[in-house]
């Protein structure tokens, strides 16, 4: 069913082709009425058509660019009278239309204007004639000398490119022998890196056997101290076996004495003092061989000692690279 659109612009719509712009949008859509611009500077829009081809028309309308701003559209929609055969501009007195005759004229002016102008340009062309002709024979011989230049310009373009190419090439030989030297350095680094880590086990291996001697040495020293220890507990054990019988004697004289007479304990006594003295004398024999066997210990042990420290000593300046 035909509807009628009847719609009011408000914004920057006076002056800036908006109405031109509704002319072609309505015609693109098919539709019928006009458009013209309101005294309180408003623009009144009146479209016949189809209610989903005036609804799009309605969205179009809404312009904004440089010159065009829609501000607001106000619209009612009612039925179509069928009054219009087209889509046009109305066009108040004072528009560009009621003056498009006036233009005419000052265009026919401008226009006669225009052709006297160019008569005297072709005659002031003609007295030009011969200055032309040597500009452009300037032009030629400019050419010919910019080709020239361009040419050798080229040439030398290719020698560049030939010396770049070229130090090219020799910044890539550069390139190899530095490579292949670090190669080498590196192949001759892993080699000494090798000797190293074998001295190192050589080092640890000796130091390992210098050990294993030391422990030898020191079980070795421990099983004489023992088997010294030993004899010297055997004899103190002897010596108090061989105290202990001389008591046992002694005490047996000293029975005796008793009861032989009182005269005889003068000489008791003295025994029991010679006992006592022969106590003393195997005590202190026994401790100076115990100190003895120590002391002879002791030095066995510092000499091994400080042979194995020299040892290490070596061994750990062989290691140093």
């Amino acid at each position: 069913m035909m509807q009628k659109l009847t719609a009011h612009v408000s914004g920057k719509v006076q002056m800036a082709g908006y109405r031109a712009k509704v002319v072609t949008i309505a015609r693109a859509f098919g539709l019928k009425g006009y458009v013209r611009n309101l005294p309180d500077g408003r623009v009144k829009i009146l479209a016949e058509g189809p209610f989903d081809d005036l609804d799009r028309f309605l969205k179009a309308i809404r312009i904004e660019n440089t010159l065009i701003k829609v501000d607001d559209v106000q619209s009612e929609f009612s039925d179509a009278l069928g009054a219009y055969d087209d889509f046009f501009k109305v066009a108040g007195e004072n528009e560009t239309d009621a003056r498009l005759d006036v233009a005419a004229g000052h265009l026919k002016e401008l226009i006669v204007v225009v052709k006297d102008g160019f008569k005297e340009t072709v005659s002031k062309l003609g007295g030009m004639d011969g200055s032309l002709k040597e500009i452009s024979q300037k032009q030629d011989e400019m050419i010919v000398e910019m080709r020239g230049g361009f040419k050798d310009l080229s040439g030398k373009q290719d020698e560049m490119i030939a010396e770049t190419r070229a130090g090219f090439k020799d910044l890539s030989g550069k390139q190899d022998e530095m490579i292949a030297e670090t190669r080498a350095g590196f192949k001759d680094l892993s080699g000494k890196q090798d000797e190293m880590i074998a001295e190192t086990r050589a080092g640890f291996k000796e130091l390992s056997g210098k050990q294993d001697e030391m422990i030898a040495e020191t079980r070795a020293g421990f099983k004489e101290l023992s088997g010294k220890q030993d004899e010297m507990i055997a004899e103190t054990r002897a010596g108090f076996k061989e105290l202990s019988g001389k008591q046992d004697d002694l005490i047996v004289e000293m029975s005796g004495g008793f009861k032989e007479n009182s005269g005889r304990l003068g000489d008791i006594s003295t025994k029991q003092d010679s006992v006592i003295d022969a106590i003393d004398e195997a005590r202190v024999d026994v401790v100076s061989e115990v100190q003895g066997l120590r002391s002879d210990l002791k030095g066995r042990m510092e000499e091994r000692l400080q042979r194995i420290e020299g040892d290490v000593v070596e061994i750990k300046a062989r290691m140093k690279p």
